[in-house]
């Protein structure tokens, strides 16, 4: 990464956070306070902290992500997904300091036909989605040097994922009804992390859309898990309308990785490889 970077990590303990904090590169001094040593809700222990620690880069990993959950609470969603960038522009923007927060394919509705560009309308349906909007235009109109990775269907460790848990229901033997007519991309938090440090290498800014390529419905996701666990069979076949949730979910939120294959000269591993690697992992835990 060149000279030495030091690096302020908001909501490292997550699962993206964890892997940021697994594949930090060398030369990077990454400053991770867990929530009980810092609450960046506050203004004046957010300001302090960066006094403190004086870093070049700020990760904004901080979210309310429980998507059903927000519906019922909107304020906390509201603080957490867009209070928290916009004050994290607010106190970089005459510092100087870099921030890279990290957003959702939720942003987008319904209307779409192709994958997702970084310039494409934002319209979105659930209070989860709109306020991780909110934090975007905040950060973005805060005049802070920026840069907003929009991901989709992460997963790792820890905490529960989709793969994990149809994992889980596979090997156990249980049968599971998945929705069919939503599309997206899953992403492995191992290389949205990498990502990330290769975008702060580059000091790109912006927008970027990072996702494992090519695309899939979550019950073409289940059934190649169930394969995987050599279960087959198991897997139904439901309309958005037989699954309902509290949340809408976008229908569509294939994500175009373009821009993000330009900056890093390379492309994108395949949502199956990424997920076979994550499969591995899996099944050596089951075993032991």
């Amino acid at each position: 990464m060149g000279e030495s970077r030091r690096v302020l990590l908001l909501g490292g303990s997550g699962m993206l956070g964890s892997a940021l904090r697994a594949d930090c590169p060398p030369g990077v001094t990454l400053l991770a306070p867990t929530h009980g040593e810092l609450d960046a809700t506050d203004p004046t222990a957010l300001a302090a902290e960066i006094e403190l620690a004086r870093p070049e880069w700020v990760i904004n990993c901080v979210a309310y992500t429980a998507v059903d959950l927000a519906e019922r609470e909107p304020e906390r969603a509201q603080v957490l997904n867009a209070g928290v960038p916009e004050l994290l522009g607010e106190l970089a923007a005459p510092l100087g300091l870099r921030v890279l927060h990290v957003s959702t394919d939720y942003v987008f509705g319904h209307e779409a036909t192709r994958p997702r560009r970084e310039d494409d309308a934002c319209a979105p349906t659930s209070v989860y989605g709109r306020s991780k909007l909110a934090g975007e235009r905040a950060l973005l109109a805060s005049g802070a040097e920026s840069l907003i990775v929009r991901t989709a269907w992460l997963y790792g460790d820890p905490g529960k994922n989709f793969p994990r848990t149809m994992w889980e229901r596979a090997t156990s033997g249980q049968a599971s009804r998945v929705v069919d007519d939503q599309r997206g991309a899953s992403t492995a938090a191992k290389d949205l992390a990498r990502w990330c440090w290769q975008l702060i290498a580059r000091d790109a800014r912006g927008i970027v859309h990072a996702s494992n390529a090519g695309e899939a419905s979550w019950a073409d996701v289940a059934e190649y898990v169930y394969a995987a666990a050599g279960r087959v069979g198991l897997v139904t076949r439901v309309s958005s309308a037989e699954y309902p949730t509290p949340a809408e979910r976008p229908r569509y939120s294939v994500l175009d990785g373009s821009r993000l294959e330009q900056l890093l000269g390379q492309p994108r591993r395949h949502w199956q490889a990424a997920l076979d690697e994550y499969l591995q992992v899996l099944q050596q835990g089951t075993r032991a």
